[in-house]
C-alpha cells in the first residue's frame, strides 16, 4: 500500500475570481438597453418571462498543467466560464493568483494553452520551409461557435473567424486541429451524388486560412491520400511530442492512430485529383486493409470534392476551394499564399507584426479593480484574418482546393471492434505515459466499458525511418477513470470497488492509502470484509519496519506482496511470486455516515491529481517521489539500465512500495531502507545478516535497544552497547593518535548471530548478483567525482564490500578497504551465505573485469602515459567518468585522432543496456572534428564545451582532477581562437570574449547610456551616442561647434544695424534679404545633417518619426522681432527640395539592422493631412531613406502602389530611388517593372504615352542602373547607351532639364557596365566605348534606330538641333560613363582620351568645366596610378595651362603665344586640379591617409586664397568656387568620420560666408563636408570598393545646384547616396564588467602589398580603423586588457559583423591595472606590478591593495578575514603567511581558480597525522604526478605554454616532503604491520587509515600479487626490483618496503 498525501479540499480559483467579474461589457449595455425599452411591457405577466432562458449556457470547466522555474514547480489553471476566461497561477492550491483573465463577446466553448510557429506559411516551398528556424510564441486560444481569440504572451491579439462552425479543437505542436461540427443528419443519411466538405482542418497562424488535412493510408507504393471527410471520425486524444492523433470510428467502434506531420506537394496534389470528379473511378477500385472502417468507405463511395456548402449549421457558407480563372488545376507547395483564399490586408502585410485591438472590438478585459492584471496590447490597427467567399462573375470558374499542410499517417487500430454499441464505446480519455524502465504506453479509457486500454509503442530502429513509431500489445485494466502522474512514471486508477491502484505501465505497484485525518474526506476502510476465494499467501520476504509487528499486520500484504494484472504470454508485466490481496476486490474508501465515495480522477500534474467524490465535492492530494536521495536515485538508474526490463520494474516496484508504506516516517535512513530493499530481493536472509544488524544498531532500531529505551536507569547492557559503537572506536583510536597512546584492540561483535544461513536461490534478483555488484561499482566511481556526493559513496562501499566478500572478488575488497579503511571490520567470513555451489547459478556477463575500474587509478595511468583498456561506461550513469577519462585522453594522451569518436572508440567501452533498445536509447554520439590547428589544451575546451560542462560542474570535481582541466583552461585563456561559441570562453573565464559572441548572435544593439538632456529643441541631432564622442574627441566642443552648425529648427540670428538713412520699410526690407541669403545656407543644411546623424538611432514603433522643422524665419536682436520672407519676393516652392532633404535626413537617423522597422510601421508614417491623403516632401524623403537603409524592402508591392498613384513626384522619386537602393545588383524583375512605367526607354514603342515628370523619369534611369549595377545586362545597357544622346521632342516633350537626364543615363550605364570594361560578356557588339567617345568629343549624329525613329517621328516644337552631337548634352555622362565602366581597369588607351588638350587648339573644343570630369575619369581608370602628392596632381596639368594661369597680359605668359585665352588657361588650371584632387580624395576616401591629407589641404587653402584675390576675376568666381567645393569634399572624404579639427576649422569658414555670390550648391557642398568629417555621429566612413567609388561619383557630382529649385544638370536626390558608399569601420572597445565604453590599444597589421610590405601600426581606440582588405590581423594589446587576436583573413565575417553591430569589442581589464581614463600614465598601474613581480612571501595581506586586482567579493572576504588576522599561535601564524602568499599569487597571477585547491592540498597535508583520508590523498597524488610527468611533456610540445604553472614547484616539493616524513615515520612504528599485510594474514581487525595511506601513496599492489612475486631469497634492492619489475614499482617504494621483505624472509 502506497501512502499518499493528506487531501485537501480543491476549489477553481477562477470560480472566485469569475463571481467578482462583470462579465462582457457590450453584452451588459445591450441587457440595460433592452431593459429600458421594455420594462413597461414586463409589467405583463407573460412578458416578464420573454428574457429568461431555460438552459443556462454559462459550463464551467478548466484545465491545469505543470510549470517549472528555478526554485520548485507550479500549476497553471485556465478556467472557463461563459464569456470569460481566468488564466491562474500558483503552488499547489495554496497561493494562487490570477495572472491574466480575457472576456469575448460570445459564449467560449473551448480555451486551451497552445504554440503558434511565426514562421509558419512564409516559405514559398515546403523545401525552404525546412531551413526556417522555428520560432514558437506561447498563446491562449479561446474558442467560440465559428471563431477563435488568440492572445500570445508578447500581447498580441488576433481575432480568427471561421467559415464553419468548430465541434471541437485540438493543441498540435505548432498550432491548432480544428474539428467541423457536423448535424446529426450529416452522420446518418450520407450525402449521396454530392459532395461532401473536409471536417478537418489545421490552423498554423492565426493569420492563416484553415488548411484542410489529408490523411494517408498504406505505405509505400499503395498508400493513398485524400482529405478527410469522414463524419464518423472523430478526434478524442493529440500529443505534441510524439505528435500523435488519436482518432474513434463511431461507423465501426475502432480507435486508430495516426502521426501528424507536413504535408508534401505531391500528397496535396495526389488529395486534390482524389476529391476531384475523377477521384471516386480512382478509389473505387482500391482496397483498404480494413474496409469497414467509415473513413475508409466513405473514401470509396463519396467523393471529397466540394463547392460552397460546408456545413448545414455554418453561418458563414464557404468552400476549402478557391475559384481561379486558369484551364489546368496545379496545386503548389502547402506553404504557398498563391492558394490561399483572400485575407485581409494586415494578413498580406506581415505575419511577424503585431496586430492591436481596434476600437470596436468585441473583447473586453477585466475592469482596472480586479486582481488581474491588464493583457498588454499593440496600439496598432486589429485586423481578422477571416474567410471570405470567392465571388466572380465571369462565367464558370474552375475549383481549385486548399493546400493542405498537415498529413495524418495511420500508425494503427485497435483490433476489438464493438459496431453495435456505436459511439457508446468511444474513448472518454486518453493520454500517454511511461513506466518506471522507461517503456512508453498510449492508454485510452473506455469508460462505458469499464476499461483501460494500454498499448505499448516504442520508436523504430531501422536507420531509414527512425521517426516511425511502432505499436505493440494492447493490455486492458479493469478501471472506472485514470490519471497519469508523469513526475513517477506510473498510472493511478479507480478499479470496480473504488479503491485508488497504482500502476507502473501495466504493472500493478499497489493500492495507495489516503490519510484518515481529514475532517471534510473522512476515509475508512470497510467493516465487513468477506473471505476471500482463494487462500492468502504468505510474503515471500520479511521487511523491516520500526512499526509494531501488530501494526504491520494489517498492512503486509500491501506493503510487500505485488498483484499483477493478468496479461497475455510473454508480457513483460509479469512478476516473479506476485500474490494478490484479500483486499484487492472490496471497496476500500467510503464517506462515514453518507455513502460518498471517489467516482474520478482529473488533472493530474506532476505528482498531483484531484480526487471527484459522488457528492460533487473535489479534494487535491499527491503521492511521493520515487526516492529523495541522490544515491538511491543513482542506483536505481544503474540498475535499470543493466538488468532486464521486466526484473528491473519488480525492483522499482518492490522499493516503491516498500519505502512509501503508510505509517509516517521512521529514523531508518532511505539508502539503509534502499539497502534492506536490494539485499532481499537478491536472496540475503536479511535476518541472519550481519551488515543488517549492524545497520540497525547504528539507527537505534534493534528490538534489544529499542526495549531498553523507556528505562529510567541505565545499566551495563548500555555502557557495553556504547563501547562497542563505530562512533565509540573511530573517536578512541583518533584521540590514541593525538595523545601517542598505543592503539587498543577492539575486536567484539556487537550482536551475536547465527553462523548458518542460506540464500534464496529463487529471489527475482539472485542470478543478477555479479552484474549488480559491477553496476554499483561504477556508481560509486562515479560518486568519487562529485565532491557533493563524495561522503556518500562510504554507503555504498557498504553494500559492496559485503556483495564482494560474498562473491570473493579479492580486488574490488581490496579497493573498498583501501579507500574506506574503516569498513574492514565489516567483513565476516563466517556469516557469507553464497556458497561456492551458488556461483554456476549467478550470470557472468562478458564485460566483467576482475580487477575493479578505478577511476582514480586510471587517471594516474594516462597521467604517466602508459597503455590502458577502455573504460567502462553506463549511458547517462557514469558520465562524469567518460567525460573525465575523455578530457584527460585529449590532453595527455598525444593522440593523434582528429574526432572525438575516435578516443572515444579506444578509451572507452561501451556496455550496452540489458533487453531490446530503441532508437532513444541511442546515446548521442558527439560530432566535434578537431583541426590540426587546434592545439591540445584548445581541444579540451572545446571537448567541455560540446559535454555542457562548465565552471560550476568543475567545482564540483575533486581538486586533484580537475587541476589538469583548469590547467588547460589556462593556457587558453591568454590567447583563444577567435571563432569559438560563447559557452567556450565562458569556460576559460573570457567574459569578454563570450559577451562578443552572444553580441553578434543575437545582433542585439546596446543602446547609450541614458545621460542629462538639458536641450530640448528636436534638432534631428539629440540621439547621438555622447559616450562616444566623449572619448573620441576628450578635449575640446567640436561636435557640439557641428550641431549648432547644422542645426535648422531654430531661428536665425539677424543682426543688422539700421543706419540713420535707411527708413524701417527699407530696414525690414534689408532683414528680410539678408533672411533670404542666410536661407540658402539653412535649406542646404539637412544633407550634411543626414550625413552627421546616419544610423544613429532606432525609432520608437509605436510612435512616428520625429522630423525636426526646416525654419527660415529669423530674430532679430534685441528684442527678439521675427523677421519672416514676407516684404520680398522670393520663388516659388523654395522650400520643397530642402522639405525633400530634411525628410531624407531624419529617415537616415534610423539604423539599417532595426528590425522592429517593418511595413505597418512605414504606412503609419504617412503624412495625416486634413484634406484628403495628400502626400508631403517630407515623407518622399523619409521613403527614400528607408530605401537607402535597407528598410523599404519590407513595403509590400500594394503599399507601394498606393504610393505612386498619388502622382506625387517628390514621392515618386523617393519611392523609386529607395527600391532601387534596396535591390541594387538583384535585377529584381518587379522593382524592374516598377521603374520601366516611369522609364519611357523601356516601354514598348506601341504603348501608350505616360504624362511622367521628367525628375521621375530621371529617377527612374538612375533606379535601373542600380538595380543592375555590376550585371553589364545587354538590354539595359543598349537602352541606357542611346538615352545619352536621346533627341529633344516629340514635340513639347524632353525639351527642359535635359542635362540632368544625359547624365542620370551615363551615371546608369556606368553603374549597369561597373569596372566590367572591354571584357563584359555580350557587349563587344555594341562598341560601347567608342559611342561614348563621340558622345563625349561630338560629331555627325548617328542614325537613330528603328525603336527612336518611330518614337520620335514628330520633332521637337521648342528645340532644333543639327546633325551634329549636343556635346554640352551628352559629354558629362558619357565621360562618367567611360570612368565607371573601365574602374581599375588600368586601360591607357581609354585613359589617353580623357588626358587634358594640351594645345590653345584643343581647349577650345572643350568646355573648361568638362575638365574637371575628364580628369576625374582618368584618375578612375589608372586607379593604382594615383599618388597622394601635390607632383602627381600637377602632372595632370599640361605645360601651357600650368604657365598661362592667372596672367593678366601675354607679357606675362612665359609660352611666348600672343593668341593665348588667360581665361580659359585660368579655367581650365582650376577644372583639372579639382578633378585630380577629387581622384586623390576618391583613391584614399576614408583612409585618413596622412600624405593625402596634406596634398588636398594645401590645395584647398590656395583656392580659398584665389577666391580673395583679384586675380580671381581670371578664372570667375564661380568657376573657383565650384572647383573649392570639388577641393573641399575631396579632403573631407579622405578625412571621412575622423572629426579632423583643421578640415572642420575650414569648413566653418566656409559656413559662415554669406551673401549674393554664395548660391545654394555652395552652401550645400560646405555642409556635405562637414557631414562627411562626422559622418555617422563618428561611427561611419566611406568604403573605396567599385560600388562605393561609383555611388560617391553620383553623389559628389561637382556640379552644384545654383537654387533650391535646379535639377537642370543633376537631380539633387542623388546627393543622398553616399549612403551606398558608407560603412560602419569604428572600433569601440567596452570594459564587460562595468558595461562602458573604454580606451585601448589597437595594433593593426596591413597586408603586404606592392607598396609596402607588411607593417603594424598601434591605434588608440576607439578609433576608425582602415578597410579590412588592407588588413591581416587586429589586437587588442595589454598590459591593462586581455589580449584578443582578430585574424582578418581567417575570421573576415566575424570583424565585419563586430564592425556593423555599433563597432563594440568587449574587453576585460587585468589585474593590478587601471583605465586609460583613471590612470592615463599608468603610474598608479606600475605600482601595482610591483607587487607581481615580487617573489617574497607576504605576511600580511591588505584588502585594499587586493581590489586593485579583483573585485571578486569572495575573494576580498577571504583576504580580510583569512589573511589579516594577528594571531599569538605560530601555526596559525604559518597558515597565515600560507594563505597570503598564495593569494598574492593566484590573483596577481589570475588564476583565484586555484585558491581553493591551495587551501584543499594544505589541509589534507594537516589533517595526515590526526585522520588521514584516502580519498584527498589521491587528489594529491594526481597533482604531483601531473606536474612531474605531464606538465614537462605538454612544456616541450607547447612552446607557448603559459610561464607560470597553476601551482607553484616549491610548494609542491614541500607538500610532498611533508607527506613523505609523515609516512616514514608511521613506517618505523608499524613495520610488523607491513609485514603482516606482505604475507596475507588475517590483519582486517588492525587496518588502519594509515596503512591504506601507505599502500595508496607509494602504490603497493594487493597482497596477493605480491605473494605471487618470487622475491624469497632476494637480498638486495636490485634482485626485489627485477622480481617485482611486472609490477611497475617504484624504486622508492621498494627500498622502504625492503625492511618488510627481508624480515619476511
Amino acid at each position: 500500500m502506497i501512502a499518499a498525501s493528506e487531501p485537501q479540499e480543491f476549489v477553481p480559483n477562477g470560480r472566485e475570481h469569475c463571481k467578482l467579474h462583470p462579465g462582457p461589457v457590450q453584452h451588459q449595455v445591450s441587457l440595460q438597453h433592452h431593459h429600458l425599452t421594455n420594462r413597461v411591457d414586463s409589467d405583463i405577466p407573460i412578458l416578464a418571462f420573454k428574457n429568461v432562458a431555460i438552459n443556462n449556457n454559462s459550463k464551467e470547466f478548466w484545465h491545469v498543467r505543470g510549470q517549472e522555474d528555478d526554485n520548485s514547480d507550479f500549476d497553471e489553471e485556465l478556467h472557463i466560464s461563459g464569456h470569460t476566461v481566468v488564466w491562474s497561477k500558483g503552488c499547489h492550491g495554496n497561493s494562487n493568483f490570477v495572472f491574466k483573465s480575457f472576456t469575448v463577446d460570445s459564449p467560449v466553448t473551448e480555451a486551451f494553452w497552445c504554440n503558434f510557429d511565426l514562421a509558419s506559411g512564409k516559405a514559398e516551398c515546403t523545401e525552404n520551409r525546412k531551413n526556417l528556424k522555428v520560432e514558437l510564441v506561447p498563446s491562449i486560444c479561446v474558442v467560440k461557435d465559428c471563431a477563435l481569440n488568440v492572445f500570445t504572451i508578447k500581447g498580441e491579439e488576433h481575432s480568427v473567424s471561421l467559415p464553419f462552425k468548430v465541434g471541437k479543437a485540438w493543441v498540435i505542436e505548432h498550432g491548432l486541429l480544428l474539428e467541423r461540427s457536423s448535424c446529426h443528419t450529416e452522420i446518418i443519411t450520407p450525402k449521396k451524388n454530392s459532395d461532401i466538405p473536409p471536417t478537418l482542418f489545421s490552423l498554423l497562424h492565426p493569420l492563416d486560412e484553415p488548411a484542410p488535412v489529408i490523411y494517408k493510408y498504406g505505405g509505400g507504393s499503395v498508400g493513398r491520400t485524400t482529405y478527410m471527410t469522414d463524419e464518423t471520425q472523430h478526434i478524442i486524444f493529440t500529443s505534441v511530442k510524439p505528435p500523435l492523433v488519436v482518432t474513434y470510428d463511431s461507423l465501426v467502434g475502432t480507435h486508430s492512430v495516426w502521426t501528424l506531420r507536413k504535408a508534401t506537394t505531391e500528397e496535396g496534389n495526389d488529395a486534390s485529383k482524389l476529391s476531384g470528379p475523377t477521384g471516386c473511378s480512382q478509389t473505387q477500385n482500391f482496397t483498404y486493409p480494413s474496409s469497414s472502417s467509415g473513413l475508409l468507405h466513405g473514401l470509396m463511395t463519396k467523393s471529397s470534392y466540394s463547392h460552397l456548402n460546408l456545413s448545414s449549421q455554418s453561418p458563414t457558407r464557404s468552400s476549402p476551394y478557391r475559384s481561379q480563372h486558369s484551364s489546368q488545376m496545379s496545386l503548389s507547395s502547402p506553404a504557398s499564399r498563391m492558394h490561399s483564399p483572400a485575407v485581409t490586408r494586415m494578413a498580406t502585410l506581415s505575419r511577424s507584426q503585431s496586430p492591436s485591438l481596434h476600437f470596436s472590438h468585441l473583447g473586453s478585459m477585466s475592469p482596472a479593480g480586479m486582481r488581474s492584471p491588464s493583457i498588454a496590447r499593440s496600439p496598432a490597427m486589429s485586423y481578422s484574418a477571416s474567410s471570405h467567399l470567392n465571388e466572380t462573375g465571369f462565367g464558370i470558374d474552375m475549383v481549385e482546393p486548399l493546400a493542405p499542410e498537415l498529413c495524418l499517417d495511420h500508425l494503427w487500430t485497435d483490433s476489438v471492434s464493438t459496431q453495435c454499441e456505436g459511439p457508446q464505446n468511444q474513448a472518454n480519455k486518453a493520454f500517454l505515459t511511461t513506466d518506471m524502465c522507461g517503456q512508453r504506453f498510449l492508454c485510452y479509457l473506455i469508460q462505458n466499458r469499464r476499461e483501460l486500454r494500454c498499448v505499448k509503442y516504442s520508436k523504430s530502429n531501422n536507420k531509414n525511418i527512425r521517426k516511425q513509431l511502432i505499436f505493440g500489445v494492447t493490455t486492458t485494466l479493469i478501471a472506472k477513470d485514470a490519471v497519469a502522474l508523469e513526475k513517477l512514471n506510473m498510472i493511478l486508477i479507480i478499479d470496480l470497488s473504488g479503491n485508488l491502484v497504482l500502476y507502473s505501465g501495466v504493472v500493478k505497484v499497489g493500492k495507495v492509502h489516503l490519510p484518515l485525518s481529514t475532517a471534510s474526506l473522512s476515509l475508512a476502510m470497510s467493516g465487513s470484509l468477506p473471505r476471500p476465494s482463494t487462500p492468502l499467501d504468505s510474503p515471500r520476504f520479511p521487511i523491516t519496519s520500526s512499526r509494531p509487528s501488530s501494526a504491520m499486520d494489517n498492512v503486509i500484504d500491501e506493503v510487500v506482496l505485488l498483484s499483477p494484472v493478468p496479461v497475455e504470454s510473454g508480457d513483460s508485466s509479469r512478476l516473479e511470486g506476485g500474490v494478490g490481496s484479500y483486499m484487492d476486490d472490496y471497496p476500500m474508501y467510503s464517506m462515514s455516515g453518507s455513502g460518498r465515495h471517489i467516482v474520478g480522477l482529473r488533472d493530474s500534474v506532476a505528482n498531483r491529481f484531484t480526487l471527484e467524490m459522488s457528492n460533487g465535492n473535489m479534494y487535491r492530494s499527491s503521492l511521493p517521489e520515487l526516492c529523495c536521495s541522490p544515491l538511491v536515485k543513482k542506483c536505481l538508474e544503474a540498475l535499470k539500465y543493466i538488468l532486464p526490463k521486466d526484473v528491473a520494474i519488480q525492483l522499482m516496484v518492490r522499493w516503491y512500495a516498500t519505502h512509501n508504506a503508510p505509517g509516517g516516517p521512521t529514523s531508518q535512513s532511505e539508502w539503509h531502507k534502499f539497502m534492506i530493499c536490494l539485499l532481499s530481493m537478491m536472496g540475503y536472509d536479511i535476518a541472519k545478516l550481519y551488515l543488517a544488524s549492524k545497520l540497525d544498531a547504528n539507527d537505534s532500531l534493534s528490538p534489544k535497544i529499542a526495549a531498553k529505551i523507556p528505562k529510567s536507569s541505565g545499566c551495563n547492557d548500555d555502557w557495553e552497547y556504547l563501547f562497542k559503537s563505530d562512533y565509540h572506536v573511530k573517536d578512541g583510536q583518533m584521540q590514541c593518535r593525538l595523545m601517542h597512546f598505543k592503539e587498543p584492540n577492539i575486536n567484539f561483535a556487537i550482536t551475536t548471530l547465527p553462523t548458518t544461513s542460506c540464500m534464496d536461490t529463487t529471489a527475482p534478483l539472485f542470478s543478477y548478483i555479479p552484474t549488480i555488484l559491477f553496476a554499483l561499482h561504477l556508481v560509486y566511481e562515479e560518486l568519487k567525482l562529485n565532491n557533493m556526493l563524495a561522503k556518500t559513496s562510504q554507503d555504498l562501499a557498504t553494500l559492496l564490500i559485503q556483495m564482494s566478500s560474498d562473491l570473493q572478488w579479492t580486488g574490488y575488497i581490496d579497493e573498498y578497504c583501501r579507500n574506506h579503511p574503516t569498513l574492514a571490520t565489516t567483513i565476516k567470513p563466517e556469516h557469507v551465505q553464497l556458497l561456492p555451489e551458488h556461483y554456476q547459478l549467478l550470470q557472468q556477463p562478458n564485460y566483467l573485469t576482475i580487477d575493479p575500474p578505478s577511476v582514480h587509478q586510471y587517471l594516474f595511468t594516462l597521467i604517466k602515459g602508459m597503455d590502458i583498456n577502455g573504460f567502462p561506461y553506463f549511458k547517462d550513469i557514469n558520465k562524469n567518468s567518460h567525460d573525465i577519462i575523455l578530457l584527460y585522453t585529449i590532453y595527455l594522451g598525444q593522440s593523434t585522432a582528429t574526432c572525438m569518436q575516435e578516443l572515444e572508440d579506444k578509451f572507452i567501452k561501451r556496455i550496452p543496456a540489458s533487453g531490446p533498445r530503441s532508437y532513444d536509447d541511442v546515446e548521442r554520439k558527439s560530432e566535434l572534428i578537431f583541426s590540426d590547428e587546434c592545439t591540445a589544451a584548445e581541444r579540451v575546451i572545446l571537448c567541455m564545451t560540446d559535454m555542457g560542462l562548465t565552471l560550476e560542474d568543475l567545482e564540483c570535481i575533486p581538486f586533484g582532477v580537475s587541476l589538469a582541466l583548469h590547467d588547460a583552461i589556462y593556457q587558453c585563456r591568454a590567447n583563444p581562437p577567435a571563432d569559438w561559441p560563447e559557452s567556450a570562453y565562458m569556460l576559460i573565464g573570457r567574459q569578454d570574449l563570450s559577451a562578443q559572441a552572444r553580441l553578434l548572435e543575437k545582433k542585439d544593439h546596446i543602446p547609450p547610456t541614458e545621460e542629462d538632456n538639458t536641450d530640448d529643441d528636436d534638432d534631428g541631432m539629440e540621439c547621438l551616442d555622447q559616450e562616444l564622442l566623449k572619448l573620441r574627441f576628450p578635449d575640446d566642443l567640436r561636435v557640439q561647434e557641428v550641431r549648432r552648425l547644422l542645426q535648422s529648427s531654430k531661428p536665425v540670428r539677424i543682426a543688422l544695424v539700421q543706419r540713420p538713412e535707411v527708413s524701417d520699410h527699407d530696414y525690414i526690407e534689408e532683414q528680410e534679404m539678408r533672411l533670404l541669403s542666410i536661407c540658402h545656407r539653412t535649406m542646404s543644411l539637412p544633407v550634411g545633417r543626414g550625413m552627421f546623424t546616419l544610423c544613429t538611432s532606432r525609432p520608437v514603433v509605436t510612435e512616428t518619426l520625429p522630423i525636426p522643422k526646416l525654419n527660415l524665419t529669423g530674430r532679430a536682436p534685441p528684442r527678439n522681432n521675427t523677421v519672416d520672407l514676407k516684404h520680398i519676393d522670393v520663388p516659388a516652392n523654395m522650400n520643397s527640395w530642402p522639405s525633400f532633404h530634411n525628410g531624407v535626413a531624419a529617415g537616415l537617423r534610423i539604423a539599417a539592422g532595426d528590425s522592429q522597422i517593418d511595413a505597418t510601421w512605414i504606412v503609419y508614417n504617412k503624412p495625416k493631412a486634413g484634406s484628403g491623403n495628400e502626400m508631403t516632401n517630407e515623407h518622399a524623403g523619409f521613403l527614400m531613406a528607408l530605401g537607402l537603409n535597407g528598410h523599404l524592402a519590407k513595403l509590400d508591392t500594394l503599399n507601394t502602389h498606393e504610393y505612386l498613384i498619388k502622382a506625387h513626384e517628390f514621392t515618386s522619386v523617393g519611392l523609386l530611388l529607395g527600391l532601387a537602393a534596396v535591390k541594387r545588383g538583384t535585377m529584381d524583375v518587379g522593382v524592374t517593372k516598377t521603374l520601366s512605367i516611369h522609364a519611357e526607354a523601356l516601354l514598348p514603342v506601341s504603348s501608350s504615352d505616360l504624362d511622367v515628370p521628367h525628375i521621375v523619369q530621371v529617377a527612374a534611369i538612375i533606379g535601373i542602373g542600380l538595380v543592375y549595377q555590376g550585371t553589364a545586362h545587354r538590354h539595359i545597357a543598349e537602352v541606357l547607351l542611346a538615352e545619352i544622346g536621346r533627341p529633344p521632342g516629340p514635340e513639347m516633350e524632353n525639351c527642359t532639364d535635359r542635362e540632368s537626364y544625359s547624365l542620370a543615363a551615363g551615371i546608369a550605364l556606368g553603374f549597369v557596365t561597373l569596372a566590367h570594361g572591354s571584357d563584359a560578356i555580350g557587349l563587344s557588339d555594341l562598341n560601347i566605348p567608342d559611342q561614348l567617345y563621340h558622345y563625349m568629343v561630338g560629331g555627325h549624329r548617328r542614325p537613330l534606330t528603328a525603336a527612336q525613329r518611330e518614337k520620335f517621328k514628330s520633332p521637337s516644337y521648342q528645340i532644333k538641333e543639327g546633325d551634329q552631337v549636343n556635346t554640352d548634352l551628352t559629354s558629362p555622362g558619357a565621360t562618367l560613363a567611360l570612368g565607371l565602366m573601365f574602374l581599375k581597369t588600368g586601360n591607357k588607351a581609354v585613359a589617353q582620351w580623357l588626358t587634358a588638350p594640351d594645345t590653345q587648339f584643343l581647349l577650345d573644343f572643350v568646355r573648361p568645366d568638362f575638365l574637371i570630369l575628364r580628369i576625374l575619369s582618368h584618375g578612375l581608370i589608372l586607379w593604382d596610378e594615383i599618388r597622394p602628392t601635390k607632383e602627381w596632381i600637377e602632372s595632370n596639368i599640361p605645360l601651357i595651362v600650368k604657365d598661362n594661369a592667372f596672367k593678366q597680359s601675354s607679357n606675362d605668359s612665359s609660352s611666348g603665344e600672343v593668341d593665348i585665352d588667360f581665361q580659359t588657361m585660368s579655367q581650365a588650371y582650376c577644372n583639372i586640379v579639382a578633378g585630380a584632387c577629387m581622384c586623390v580624395g576618391l583613391r584614399f576616401a576614408g583612409s585618413a591617409n596622412q600624405s593625402a591629407f596634406d596634398c588636398l589641404l594645401y590645395f584647398a587653402k590656395e583656392f580659398t586664397t584665389l577666391t580673395t584675390k583679384t586675380t580671381a576675376e581670371i578664372a570667375g568666381k564661380n568657376t573657383l568656387e565650384s572647383c573649392l567645393n570639388a577641393v573641399v569634399l575631396s579632403l573631407a572624404m579622405v578625412m571621412a568620420g575622423t572629426g579632423n579639427l583643421e578640415v572642420l576649422r575650414l569648413t566653418r569658414f566656409l559656413h559662415t560666408r554669406i551673401g549674393n555670390d554664395l548660391n545654394y550648391g555652395s552652401h550645400m557642398a560646405t555642409h556635405m563636408a562637414i557631414g562627411l568629417l562626422f559622418l555617422g555621429g563618428g561611427r561611419y566612413t566611406l568604403s573605396t570598393s567599385n560600388t562605393a567609388i561609383a555611388a560617391l561619383v553620383c553623389a559628389l557630382f561637382p556640379r552644384f545646384p545654383i537654387h533650391s529649385n535646379d535639377n537642370r544638370y543633376h537631380l539633387q536626390a542623388l546627393r543622398h547616396l553616399y549612403v551606398l558608399a558608407a560603412e560602419p569601420r569604428l572600433i569601440l572597445p567596452r570594459d564587460v564588467d562595468t558595461n562602458k565604453p573604454c580606451y585601448a590599444r589597437l595594433e593593426v597589421i596591413f597586408k603586404e602589398t606592392t607598396w609596402y610590405k607588411e607593417l603594424k601600426v598601434n591605434m588608440m581606440a576607439p578609433c576608425i580603423i582602415p578597410e579590412l582588405n588592407l588588413l591581416k590581423q587586429i589586437n587588442v594589446l595589454g598590459p591593462r586588457y586581455w589580449n584578443i587576436k582578430l585574424d582578418v583573413e581567417k575570421y573576415r565575417d566575424t570583424v565585419k559583423a563586430i564592425l556593423e553591430n555599433s563597432g563594440t569589442l568587449y574587453v576585460k581589464q587585468r589585474a593590478g591595472h587601471l583605465s586609460y581614463v583613471e590612470d592615463p600614465k599608468g603610474f598608479r598601474s606600475l605600482l601595482a606590478q610591483t607587487f607581481t613581480h615580487d617573489q617574497a612571501g607576504h605576511q600580511v595581506v591588505q584588502p585594499d591593495v587586493i581590489r586593485s586586482f579583483t573585485s571578486d567579493p569572495s575573494v576580498l572576504a577571504f583576504a580580510e578575514y583569512c589573511c589579516s588576522q594577528k594571531l599569538a599561535s605560530q601555526e596559525e601564524r604559518e597558515i597565515v603567511s600560507l594563505f597570503s602568499s598564495v593569494l598574492y599569487e593566484c590573483i596577481t597571477k589570475e588564476k583565484p581558480e586555484i585558491l581553493e585547491t591551495h587551501i584543499a592540498v594544505d589541509q589534507a597535508v594537516r589533517t595526515m597525522v590526526t585522520e588521514p583520508t584516502p580519498h584527498l590523498l589521491w587528489q594529491i597524488k594526481l597533482i604531483l604526478v601531473y606536474y612531474e610527468v605531464a606538465y614537462p611533456r605538454l612544456h616541450q610540445t607547447l612552446p607557448t605554454i603559459t610561464k607560470w604553472p597553476l601551482i607553484n614547484s616549491e610548494f609542491l616539493t614541500a607538500i610532498k616532503s611533508r607527506i613523505d616524513k609523515c609516512l616514514d615515520r608511521w613506517l618505523q612504528d608499524n613495520l610488523k604491520l607491513i609485514i603482516a599485510y606482505l604475507q596475507g594474514r588475517n590483519i582486517r581487525s588492525d587496518y588502519s587509515q594509515q596503512l591504506a595511506c601507505f599502500l595508496l601513496f607509494h602504490d603497493i599492489p594487493p597482497a596477493e600479487l605480491l605473494s605471487q612475486s618470487k622475491i624469497t631469497g632476494c637480498q638486495s634492492v636490485p634482485e626485489v626490483v627485477k622480481a617485482l619489475l611486472h609490477l611497475q614499482l617504484p624504486v622508492s617504494t621498494v627500498m622502504r618496503l625492503m625492511p618488510a621483505f627481508q624480515n619476511k624472509a
